[in-house]
């Protein structure tokens, strides 16, 4: 068995908490998907790994028959933005489909489309007031 250094020591109050790193989305192409992601979101990244939230966004050649994701609402891609109206613009320039148009609610404004291979992406721009769930938390470790 080989053991390293042991670590420094943590504070009894501070707690680890597990945190997604990366999504990984089986597409039939890995590509275009990367594409389609960058452009909806206006996501600036230049290779097909992309990052939104400190969430890298990953891309695999899809094994699946299925023209596109069989249950597509089972698994909702939530993405928080300054300006949902620019972000409407860009989906609605790429032709995305609309599973939820854009609407007023407590928390914000929020719709949702699908992508290339039929999975929710929904877009959420929230209120101030709105949950602790909805707001802005990249800056924080």
């Amino acid at each position: 068995m080989v053991a390293g250094a042991p670590g420094p020591e943590k504070p009894a109050d501070v707690r680890r908490r597990a945190r997604i790193r990366a999504i990984t989305l089986e597409s039939r192409a890995p590509g275009r998907a990367a594409a389609w992601y960058r452009q909806a979101l206006g996501l600036t990244d230049a290779d097909p790994l992309l990052t939104a939230g400190g969430v890298e966004l990953r891309f695999t050649l899809g094994t699946s028959e299925a023209p596109n994701t069989l249950e597509p609402a089972r698994i909702v891609l939530n993405f928080l933005v300054d300006d949902i109206r620019a972000a409407e613009a860009r989906l609605v320039a790429l032709e995305a489909v609309w599973v939820r148009e854009l609407e007023r609610t407590r928390w914000g404004i929020i719709g949702t489309v699908l992508d290339l291979d039929g999975n929710y992406v929904q877009i959420v721009e929230p209120t101030p007031d709105s949950p602790a769930c909805l707001q802005r938390k990249e800056e924080q470790p």
